[in-house]
């Protein structure tokens, strides 16, 4: 199918602040911080005028002040705002970058030893430079140690100095790789397993429950092939190498460095465990290996001398190239109320690039690239993060918090018109573009595109997400969707309206659309455009008041709609889900009676949500939460090559209602305007309106980012 071909079609265009900007303070690169701020006699530095902001406040100032930071490039090591910074207006007058790395001179990469060439393959020996950290006033404490990476990581299961962010390498504002093998986005495989660990899990669903009260785990035994057995030999050296890789789940990624080789018995052992054990032919690679500084755009660095190997993407005499060293925030902004911040390019940091918490503070037009972390993390009420571009961060995009679900007082916080792409480079799953907890909070037209996992991800009660544009994410896993939520029964409230998910999937990965997992209850779809889904473009995993109604589904690569009762078939019959729901104890029914869904609040808005019951001997009830019960899939028109609906279990037939579905062979037309050109709105005359006469058009225009006036 193709794309509509009217969505995001706004262009991007940055807001420009007008030369003239009259502010009540300023600063320039070329500034003075003896000066008195104003803009014949700038300051030097957004720290100094942060004083002077507060010293204005001392004074008595309560108005709105406004700083205008005129473009240059600023070094930050992090600015921490707190109360006395409210009520401020932070303007960036051009392009102005707050860089939190440091910029490493081309001209000091010299070319390597002749015994460090006889360690590299022949056509590197001459490519790769070097550069000595120490010789720029550097020290170990300044790059620090490598640590682990992955959603699932188990570093901090162990003593010592092993949780944190490792620094990184930006060539022309793109992440270089440490060196690693094999190269690319090639995996290995593992060969066979001796022993998985002191794992949490293992085999799936049999949990070793004191897991979480050691420390220290065994990190097991792998096997490696004979083909990667013998590259391993050839290496030099084994120091500090380290194993990236989906060890069971592939939406369960982590790292660890690697405790020792055998290579006369093909044996590696991990020093952190899995925590979901491993299997036979799991995915993984090597990387920090000094040996396989073998292709462009790889980097390596000696963290015992501080020397510092590179190879060379592109030509090295005019390139940027930058070390992220700050392990703070560019900015952290904490109890702020009213901060505005406009225009402002942030770029290496190990941390999160933006932290604000506080009401009704401003994120808008700001470009935020090459950090480890997040690029804004937004905690409070009334916040908004608007008209900025996203990429390049080794986790997720914006993640807001805000709301108290006992009380369901609203958050109210904003993502709007934003762009994120080729989020998620470092921490492979679980880092969304958009992350929404709490209550209430929203992430609109926004457009996503280019990542390993997971778009949106929410949790808690009453978000909405609409009119974003999805496209070309979850490309490495099966078991996830491109907007996300579960494992909640009173987790209710949001809407998923108006989007556009289209491509979700990559080469043998068929992930979900919109998934609702284990049990995940009160969700409501209309008037989305799901287009070829790799696999299901919505699933429901066992929840009950469900609404899935006016979605138009196109080519999905398995069945447009999957409904199972993983939790009725875990208690009733042993299922693989058994462990959430089997008594009052496990994870569904805790979940559940953390929240008080039987108060006047609550049952006020939910009341589908109070009449629960919880009498285990009458498991057949339709109140008792394990049944798809009062849900409706309806009104939805599906072009599929089976002809079909999808799976959709039987009790779900019993409990819920599916019916006044339009379903039709993909050959077939249901009535668009101009499909071959990716116009899917109905004509009047459309066969689908006549068998849905109660269908409501898509507002196609209004999906995706928009261009602001």
């Amino acid at each position: 199918m193709r794309k509509p071909n009217n969505l995001s079609n706004a262009n991007w265009i940055k807001r420009t602040i007008d030369d003239k900007f009259q502010g009540d303070l300023y600063v320039a690169a070329c500034g003075d911080d003896a000066g008195n701020g104003s803009i014949l006699a700038p300051f030097a530095t957004l720290a100094r005028a942060q004083q002077a902001v507060r010293d204005l406040r001392e004074t008595g100032e309560r108005g709105h002040l406004r700083v205008c930071v005129q473009a240059g490039e600023y070094r930050i090591s992090g600015l921490e705002f707190d109360a006395r910074d409210s009520n401020t207006t932070w303007y960036a007058n051009g392009e102005v970058i707050l860089n939190g790395g440091m910029t490493l001179p081309s001209e000091c990469f010299e070319p390597l030893t002749e015994e460090e060439k006889a360690r590299l393959q022949p056509e590197a020996r001459d490519a790769v430079m070097r550069i000595d950290l120490s010789g720029l006033g550097l020290s170990p404490v300044d790059w620090g140690r490598l640590y682990a990476v992955g959603a699932c990581n188990t570093a901090a299961k162990y003593d010592g100095d092993t949780v944190g962010r490792s620094c990184e390498l930006f060539f022309n504002q793109k992440r270089m790789t440490l060196a690693r093998y094999p190269n690319g986005d090639e995996f290995l495989k593992i060969a066979d397993v001796l022993d998985v660990g002191d794992v949490a899990e293992f085999p799936a669903q049999n949990y070793f429950t004191d897991w979480h009260k050691k420390r220290n785990h065994r990190g097991g035994t792998y096997i490696l092939d004979r083909e990667t057995n013998k590259r391993v030999a050839s290496w030099r050296s084994h120091d500090d190498i380290w194993m990236f890789g989906y060890f069971f789940w592939d939406w369960a990624d982590s790292s660890t460095p690697v405790k020792e080789f055998d290579t006369k018995v093909r044996i590696v052992k991990p020093e952190y465990v899995s925590i979901f054990g491993c299997r036979r032919d799991a995915e993984y690679y090597f990387y920090n290996v000094f040996d396989e500084l073998d292709e462009p755009g790889e980097w390596y660095l000696d963290r015992r001398t501080g020397w510092l190997y590179i190879y060379p993407p592109d030509d090295m005499s005019t390139a940027a190239i930058d070390l992220s060293l700050n392990t703070r925030p560019i900015i952290n902004a904490v109890d702020v109320d009213g901060m505005v911040l406009d225009g402002f390019s942030c770029k290496c940091t190990r941390a999160d690039a933006i932290v604000i918490s506080g009401t009704k503070n401003t994120v808008r037009n700001c470009i935020v690239s090459n950090v480890s972390g997040n690029a804004i993390v937004i905690t409070g009420t009334n916040n908004l993060v608007t008209g900025c571009e996203i990429s390049h961060t080794g986790c997720g995009g914006i993640r807001i918090s805000g709301g108290e679900r006992e009380k369901l007082t609203p958050g109210q916080n904003i993502a709007d018109n934003n762009l994120i792409h080729d989020w998620s480079e470092v921490y492979k799953t679980y880092q969304p573009a958009v992350s929404l907890e709490g209550v209430e909070n929203i992430c609109s037209h926004n457009e996503m595109y280019n990542s390993p996992h997971a778009a949106v991800i929410y949790y808690g009660n009453d978000h909405i997400v609409e009119y974003n544009y999805i496209h070309d994410a979850v490309l490495h896993s099966h078991d996830a969707g491109a907007i996300y939520s579960g494992q909640d029964w009173a987790g209710r409230g949001s809407v998923i309206r108006y989007n556009c998910l289209a491509q979700i999937g990559g080469g043998d990965f068929h992930p979900q659309g919109l998934y609702w997992d284990d049990g995940l209850s009160g969700q409501t779809s209309y008037g989305n455009v799901f287009i070829d889904i790799a696999r299901w473009a919505v699933q429901i995993g066992g929840g009950r008041d469900i609404r899935v109604q006016n979605n138009l589904i196109l080519n999905s690569g398995d069945t447009a709609i999957a409904y199972d009762v993983r939790n009725r078939d875990g208690l009733l019959h042993d299922g693989w889900a058994r462990a959430g729901v089997i008594d009052k104890n496990s994870s569904m029914w805790t979940r559940l009676y953390q929240m008080p869904f039987r108060s006047d609040i609550w049952a006020a808005r939910y009341p589908d949500l109070a009449r629960l019951k919880d009498d285990f001997s009458q498991p057949d009830d339709p109140e008792f939460p394990i049944n798809p019960a009062h849900s409706v899939i309806s009104g939805n028109v599906i072009m599929d090559k089976k002809g079909s609906i999808g799976r959709i279990a039987d009790a779900v037939y019993h409990y819920a209602t599916v019916d006044k579905n339009v379903i039709y062979h993909q050959e077939e037309d249901p009535g668009f305007v101009d499909a071959d050109n990716g116009d899917y709105r109905f004509r009047p005359d459309a066969d689908a309106l006549k068998k849905i006469p109660f269908w409501e058009q898509i507002p196609f225009e209004k999906i995706g980012r928009y261009q602001r006036k």
